[in-house]
């Protein structure tokens, strides 16, 4: 499934629109180049050839195959805490919230496979990507289970640690459930789900 490249312009300016929409179509392409051969077999060549422009636009728009990989993340960091807002702007029981955000992650993962698999598999080396995407979201975490903490929800404890605790058990698990393609989201999602809130005591 395609990230939304929709881009967001301001002013009704036919060249700010026509640039925007290159710059679309190269992450586009970026994407369906990299999830058919892979971060490192895919050539700056193939996302042109692709976007349907020269290598020479290409480098009007990214200097090198990470700066546009970069971009290709951080539209999907964005799109995934937009849903994870609209998932939990429904209610407000910290438990629920909780629940609901960790599924939405693997649904959107399940859509996003190929990237995920380049981002967190076994091959990957992009901690910085990693470490600034997850920031995005700690903020949140840590406001969700104080709330929780405060309303007897949540047991007492430091809401930072658990949040950075959370954020690296759907990290780590993501890296693995990517390159398993025959455990569905829902399972995965359900038991991180029921780990974080029930911990493991029978």
């Amino acid at each position: 499934m395609a990230l939304d490249m929709e881009p967001q312009i301001d002013k009704p300016d036919r060249r700010a629109d026509r640039r925007a929409r290159t710059a679309q179509e190269l992450v586009a392409a970026a994407q369906r180049v990299l999830a058919a051969k892979g971060y490192h077999g895919a050539k700056i060549a193939d996302i042109a050839r692709e976007a349907g422009v020269g290598v020479g636009t290409f480098y009007l728009y990214y200097p090198t195959k990470e700066a546009v990989f970069l971009e290709l993340v951080e539209v999907a960091a964005t799109q995934l805490k937009s849903q994870m807002d609209d998932a939990t702007s429904q209610g407000n029981n910290p438990a629920d919230v909780s629940r609901r955000r960790i599924q939405v992650f693997f649904h959107f993962a399940a859509q996003h496979r190929d990237l995920f698999r380049i981002v967190f598999g076994h091959d990957a080396s992009f901690h910085d990507v990693v470490r600034r995407a997850q920031e995005m979201f700690v903020t949140d975490i840590v406001d969700n289970l104080r709330g929780g903490m405060e309303a007897g929800i949540f047991r007492r404890g430091n809401p930072d640690i658990w949040a950075q605790a959370l954020v690296g058990m759907c990290i780590q698990t993501v890296s693995w459930w990517v390159e398993h393609d025959d455990v569905a989201a829902e399972e995965v999602a359900g038991q991180v789900a029921g780990i974080a809130q029930n911990g493991m005591i029978a």
